[in-house]
């Protein structure tokens, strides 16, 4: 039900829709990829097996939890290459902490094997869409589905098979030898859940499920697929199971510190020196021994790197309030971000970005605390760090924070091959001016992320009449408190009204809708905690889909203004070649000085005749490139949508496509300050 329009506490936002007509009817933004499990056909077993029976036994065994009898025979699947003795680390869980439900290179090859093993009609899933259901692996593409039900015998005979050699020895007798190279870190089937993390408690209950034996619950149950998620490592497909090479570097273990920030300011000017080497986890430099640094897996693990900088090499030993360091990720086994920081600082910044099974460097500017150290973390799965520092600051004036500057990322390097040494001094960051400009204050901050799918009302269903759904939005942190989004609408049933506001309904924006028509307009929505609250007029049903631009924190207002509509890039352009447009300060109508402009608001068409996929980022020149997908690039198709990017150094962007294609940029609007 919505709240009434008089005597209501809500405030209701008028949102500010400018984009032209025409606009409006654009093809949607690329939705991202989803998949629905479906169940199985369930039938009775024949005379071949059994009937399945319900069972309430629980307890350690290698194999299925409760074995048939008089199964029809099944195979079991063959070593790819043979094992190594060496073995991998073990598994430890690691719950979804981002949302990329393709499937990962590791995922995907063991629903190969599930397929070359069982048929090639063995069904599997792998995605899930980002507003589907609560936590799972599935949406960060390490999860899968094997359709395949205890209620038919020859199914169950697969199944059981398959269990039975995962969870048995390898080849070298090492006890649940395959589950352990293969990096599987939990199974549902039958009723009861087993644990690669706890391989002692073995097959436990799954979900009160001893109680629920009627076929209505085989889903949720696991009576009509085997689920497994993987962590990390066996998400990479780069275990001593694929590739004969064992993933045996353990993760570092957790610290903290109670140090504070050693300096409130620092000098403009640094002192550059010969790079020295304060963490090297593959060489135990830095850290108690060898290790790879991993998310936190629960809330309060502080799986952390706090770096000794002060005393090392060429740095001294008292007087350094910053230092400037070049920080490597080395073989992430996650697409991941790596933050650093100077303990007791109130705030923390990416200063790598380094996709899956990839290294990549970057550069920042960070303050030192009381006891010499500087900290980093990880965001998922684990990597190798090196740190290099190039330079130091002495207390000064200016403002001491961390500034992080991710760089590109390359192949990754084979275990044992050193990376690139770090730049010479001479190229070190460079450092700010003497009277530099104080960083943005975060309570008036608009951030641009190109544009990410938020949400799509499709995977649940339309928005019943008068109903209520609270839903997260991919790419909006919880710290924000209002996002720019591309709203569409259709499938009306009739002409009605939906509402999008804070999950507590004290502020909301509102969006009428005509009936079986699709409807686009840009909107500026409050949000609470990463979600925001859908709500329809009583009579009529609609899907929803949020495009999210950008969003704010800390209350800050969203400004956006029209432009006079300009083309600004109309070219055929190839793969990984970066365009340099602009400035773009007084063209369309923007401002003449940039410093208000946070975000240009751009109509992107993309057309290729090729047979690849792929995508157009945009961003600010001397900004990191956005994380989310910009614009795609669909094959042998012509593709509009609409993205915010940041304003770079003198008010040029960067428009770079990922594979070949012909690009049309033109301005509509900007995000002011």
């Amino acid at each position: 039900m919505l709240p009434r329009r008089h005597g209501h506490r809500a405030s209701l936002w008028r949102a500010r829709v400018w984009v032209p007509r025409r606009l409006l009817r654009v093809a949607a933004v690329l939705a991202a990829g989803a998949a629905v499990a479906i169940a199985a056909p369930l039938t009775t077993a024949t005379a071949n097996g059994d009937t399945w029976q319900p069972s309430d036994w629980t307890g350690p065994v290698a194999g299925p939890p409760v074995p048939g009898t008089g199964l029809p025979p099944a195979g079991i699947p063959g070593i790819v290459q043979p094992l190594p003795e060496g073995y991998d680390v073990s598994p430890t869980y690691e719950g979804q902490a981002q949302c990329d439900p393709h499937a990962k290179a590791g995922t995907q090859k063991l629903a190969d094997l599930i397929k070359a093993t069982y048929g090639a009609d063995q069904t599997v899933w792998i995605p899930r869409a980002c507003d589907v259901g609560g936590q799972s692996e599935h949406k960060e593409g390490r999860a899968l589905d094997w359709m395949t039900s205890v209620r038919d015998a020859q199914q169950r005979a697969n199944a059981e098979a398959f269990l039975a050699w995962l969870l048995g020895p390898d080849q070298f007798g090492n006890p649940y030898g395959n589950a352990m190279r293969l990096g599987v870190m939990y199974i549902g089937w039958n009723d009861r859940i087993w644990r690669g993390y706890d391989i002692e408690r073995g097959w436990t209950e799954l979900k009160g499920c001893f109680s629920k034996p009627t076929s209505g619950n085989d889903t949720v149950c696991h009576r009509n697929h085997i689920h497994i998620s993987l962590t990390w490592d066996g998400a990479s497909g780069r275990t001593s199971f694929w590739d004969g090479t064992p993933m045996d570097g353990p993760y570092c273990p957790k610290a903290r510190s109670a140090a504070s920030l050693g300096s409130p300011g620092r000098s403009a000017d640094m002192v550059p020196i010969d790079p020295v080497r304060v963490v090297a986890t593959r060489a135990a430099v830095g850290v108690p021994e060898r290790c790879r640094l991993q998310q936190d897996t629960l809330s309060g693990d502080s799986k952390r790197i706090y770096a000794k900088v002060t005393g090392m090499g060429a740095i001294p030993a008292e007087g350094v309030a910053a230092v400037s360091v070049v920080v490597t990720a080395l073989g992430a086994n996650a697409p991941s971000r790596v933050r650093i920081w100077g303990p007791g600082e109130g705030r923390s910044d990416v200063v790598v970005k380094v996709p899956m099974n990839m290294d990549a460097t970057g550069t920042a500017i960070v303050p030192v605390a009381s006891d010499g150290t500087i900290a980093l973390a990880n965001g998922a799965g684990a990597t190798d760090l090196q740190v290099d520092v190039t330079g130091w600051f002495g207390p000064g004036d200016v403002p001491n924070s961390t500034v992080g500057t991710p760089g590109d990322a390359v192949p990754m390097a084979p275990d044992g091959v050193p990376a690139p040494p770090p730049p010479p001094a001479s190229f070190a960051p460079e450092p700010p001016a003497a009277t530099p400009a104080p960083a943005p204050d975060p309570a008036d901050e608009f951030i641009a992320v190109g544009a990410e799918l938020g949400y799509e009302s499709s995977g649940q269903g339309p928005l019943a009449p008068g109903e209520q759904r609270v839903v997260g939005l991919a790419a909006v942190p919880a710290s924000a408190t209002a996002a720019l989004v591309l709203v569409t609408t259709r499938e009306g049933s009739k002409r009605g009204q939906v509402q999008i506001g804070t999950p507590d309904a004290s502020a909301t924006a509102a969006l009428a809708f005509p009936k079986g028509k699709v409807r686009s307009a840009v909107m500026v929505v409050p949000v609470g905690g990463g979600q925001v609250r859908l709500a329809t007029t009583r009579k009529a049903s609609v899907q929803v889909r949020m495009d999210v631009l950008g969003y704010s924190v800390n209350g800050a207002p969203v400004k956006v203004r029209s432009a006079d509509r300009q083309r600004i890039v109309k070219a055929a352009m190839d793969p990984g070649a970066p365009l340099v447009v602009g400035p773009l300060t007084g063209v369309a109508g923007l401002p003449k000085r940039g410093a208000r402009v946070t975000g240009v608001i751009l109509k992107v068409t993309t057309r290729t005749k090729g047979p690849d996929p792929g995508s157009v980022s945009i961003y600010g020149l001397d900004k990191p490139a956005p994380g989310t997908r910009s614009a795609p690039i669909e094959p042998a198709m012509s593709k509009t949508s609409l993205v915010v990017s940041e304003v770079g150094t003198d008010g040029k962007i960067v428009v770079l496509p990922s594979t070949s294609a012909r690009v049309r940029v033109t301005i509509v609007g900007w995000v002011r300050r």
